[in-house]
């Protein structure tokens, strides 16, 4: 059996990434033995643009006991790292990519793993190109990934960006596998009345903006175009996720369109306890994304087997079939989200979207991911 050592966040951090490592971690041990090393702490308080970087779950669904004495923030534990790893006699070591924040740890953590001959390191590469990106950023990011031996990307648009960084003649290094979906919280039937009423919303037509507020997301695209679906169908807007900016430009947009019977806003963190009500009170997710190279969102609306509404950018398009999964719309227009919905509601779209959304679920599974990652383990027995 094979032995990985996986570097990675999980609880008590929040956010997508913890989610995902965790579920991967999860899936190789299916498959592998899996040393699972994650952080005491992950980012200085000063740094990071939420109220914590800690989850606040009181039931978390994503527990895979890592050794989570590794202090992320110290590069002398970076440069200790391999010696860990070398116990556990690893074929490969996973690492996350997600921003140039980890530049400094990954560069003193590759460099010291080179110097103690250690295995192989695999990029996950959930961001090539980081969502609110600059030169200095992403040509510090390409100094640190062409260090790497090896690459996953969840779409061939990403793989494209991470060719022009690393070489192209490296292209026989990078895998695409697509971004599993997310179908880990409690299945359990909510139903949609019930939730509706959890949440306060009196209206049978509710679209959710669900995650974390960022400029990028495209909000404010989606309150313009609620009048305009207004003209058409009654629904009600449903907003839930912490935000990363001012929120007093959403707060008057609403004003100023008057939908303060329309909106409802739930500027928080969404603990995982009550992920399930919020998609359970929804018809249809939106989010008009203006930049991105993939969507956590995306596939967490399908895990609950809800069509989505995105912006068609980055590799976006190569999750969703049009019409079938869920609707691509212009980034920036209020009036192509508002067709989407408009569509959406005209005819009998819901049903049959979740039939075609629950037939990806083994397409795009976790065990899938696994097996990507552990054939890159056996590609480098190949060659070694």
């Amino acid at each position: 059996m094979m032995k990985l050592s996986v570097v990675g966040p999980t609880h008590p951090f929040r956010g997508g990434i913890s989610h995902y490592t965790s579920l991967l971690v999860r899936a190789l041990r299916r498959r592998c033995r899996v040393q699972f090393i994650s952080y005491s702490r992950q980012y200085p308080a000063w740094l990071y643009p939420g109220a914590t970087d800690r989850d606040p779950s009181l039931k978390p669904v994503t527990l895979e006991k890592p050794d989570a004495t590794f202090d992320a923030l110290s590069p002398r534990a970076w440069w200790r790292l391999p010696g860990r790893i070398a116990l556990h006699r690893s074929e490969l070591v996973v690492l996350p990519w997600t921003a140039a924040y980890w530049v400094p740890f990954f560069y003193v953590f590759l460099k010291a793993l080179a110097r103690d001959s250690g295995p192989p390191a695999l990029f996950i590469c959930h961001n090539v190109i980081e969502h609110e990106t600059s030169g200095l950023k992403s040509w510090l990011s390409s100094r640190v990934l062409r260090r790497g031996d090896y690459f996953l990307t969840h779409s061939d648009w990403d793989r494209a960006n991470l060719l022009n960084w690393i070489g192209r003649e490296r292209a026989h290094r990078v895998t695409v596998s697509r971004h599993p979906i997310y179908d880990h919280f409690n299945a359990a039937e909510i139903d949609p009345a019930t939730a509706r009423a959890r949440l306060g919303v009196n209206c049978e037509r509710v679209l959710l903006f669900f995650g974390f507020i960022r400029e990028y997301k495209g909000l404010r695209y989606l309150l313009q175009s609620i009048p305009l679906i207004l003209d058409r169908f009654r629904v009600h807007l449903l907003v839930a996720g912490e935000s990363w900016e001012d929120l007093r430009p959403y707060r008057e947009l609403i004003e100023k369109l008057h939908l303060e019977e329309r909106v409802t806003l739930h500027a928080r963190y969404v603990p995982d306890e009550m992920v399930a009500t919020y998609f359970a009170a929804a018809d249809l997710v939106v989010v008009p994304y203006t930049s991105a190279t993939q969507s956590g969102i995306v596939q967490l609306a399908h895990g609950f087997r809800k069509p989505v509404v995105v912006g068609s950018v980055g590799g976006i398009p190569e999750a969703v079939e049009q019409g079938r999964t869920g609707y691509l719309v212009a980034p920036r227009s209020p009036k192509a989200i508002a067709e989407a919905v408009i569509q959406f509601y005209s005819g009998a779209g819901g049903s049959t979207m979740s039939g075609h959304i629950e037939a990806r679920l083994r397409e795009h599974s976790w065990a899938r991911l696994a097996e990507a990652v552990e054939a890159v383990g056996r590609q480098n027995r190949g060659t070694a």
